[in-house]
């Protein structure tokens, strides 16, 4: 996806052919526009706002784009804030990758795109108005400048006393006459010319935005296939898709989404599993440990009590043949 260049270098190449044609009719256009100074003006200032409007919608989308084609995708507060067009999808991408999770769904990406869509249109909606607005100033002056050439005409011709005046008191009357009426298309005839002029302008200019914007929005929709999770047969943009098919892939959009909770609290139950049967284990090899120190107290001790009554059978026996011996003498 490329930034705009082309389409703001058309622009700018087609208003400096408009002023060139300004510059070479500037006597014919300053005495067409003073004819009516405030209608022409308020015209001309129409055109300036359109001008500005159009070209915005353009250079608006070169942030767009510069974050759109940046290899990280910054999610940072500081790069989301300046996106307008594109903050819906930043804002999907940072929960997904605080879930760890660092793709989006066909039916969320088409989300996306129908969004993006909108707010293009809406962009253009104020510069459509413009052109109708110009056009119809311009068809404004015409009615106006008509009315007062017809109520000129009458006053012309009410005036007029034929009986009473020579012929070239008549004919003088009458272009004296005819003045008024003159003045009232020329500004029938102004306002419809610059209207219009201003209307064409714009139109080109709209013409050249229309143009970038879908450049953008085709571009965008070729990198949101990058982040897409898997194949485009769920959530295509075919038209013939119906609603029911769309309700069946958001089910299985939001099944996606549960499985993978559960594998995750799933996981998290059996590390918990693992460290319990770990716990387990020691204790069951420090009770085996006592057990075996228990035994051998238990042997020692029985060793010492055999030892005791050996001694003690020993010395019965030493004390009997002592008690033995002192009788028979």
């Amino acid at each position: 996806m490329n930034l705009p260049r082309r389409y703001v270098v058309r622009m700018l190449f087609f208003l400096f052919l408009v002023g060139g044609a300004c510059v070479l009719l500037y006597p014919v256009l300053q005495k067409t526009f003073m004819t009516n100074p405030v209608l022409n003006g308020l015209i001309a200032f129409v055109l300036f706002i359109g001008i500005i409007l159009n070209f915005r919608s353009v250079l608006v989308l070169n942030k767009e784009i510069r974050w759109i084609t940046n290899e990280t995708l910054p999610l940072d507060d500081a790069s989301v804030a300046p996106l307008r067009l594109l903050s819906p999808l930043a804002l999907i991408l940072k929960n997904n990758r605080a879930k760890g999770n660092a793709v989006i769904s066909p039916t969320i990406a088409r989300s996306v795109l129908d969004s993006v869509g909108m707010r293009l249109e809406e962009t253009r909606d104020i510069s459509r108005y413009l052109i109708g607005l110009s056009t119809f100033l311009g068809l404004l002056g015409t009615f106006w400048g008509l009315m007062s050439t017809v109520g000129a005409v009458g006053d012309v011709i009410s005036s007029l006393n034929v009986s009473g005046e020579s012929a070239t008191d008549a004919f003088n009357t009458i272009k004296d006459g005819l003045q008024a009426p003159m003045s009232g298309m020329g500004t029938a005839f102004s306002s419809s010319l610059i209207g219009l002029a201003g209307a064409l302008i714009m139109g080109f200019l709209d013409l050249q935005a229309g143009g970038a914007q879908n450049h953008f929005y085709n571009g965008l929709d070729e990198h949101l296939v990058a982040l897409t999770r898997y194949a485009s047969g769920i959530g295509s943009s075919d038209d013939s898709v119906t609603s029911n098919a769309a309700y069946t892939n958001a089910l299985l959009e939001q099944l996606v989404e549960s499985l993978a909770d559960i594998r995750r609290q799933m996981q998290k139950d059996a590390d918990a599993a693992n460290e319990n049967a770990q716990n387990e284990t020691e204790l069951l090899r420090f009770a085996s440990r006592i057990d075996r120190t228990l035994s051998q107290i238990d042997k020692g001790a029985d060793t010492r009590q055999e030892t005791l009554l050996r001694e003690l059978r020993d010395s019965f026996r030493v004390l009997t043949r002592t008690v033995s011996g002192t009788d028979e003498r």
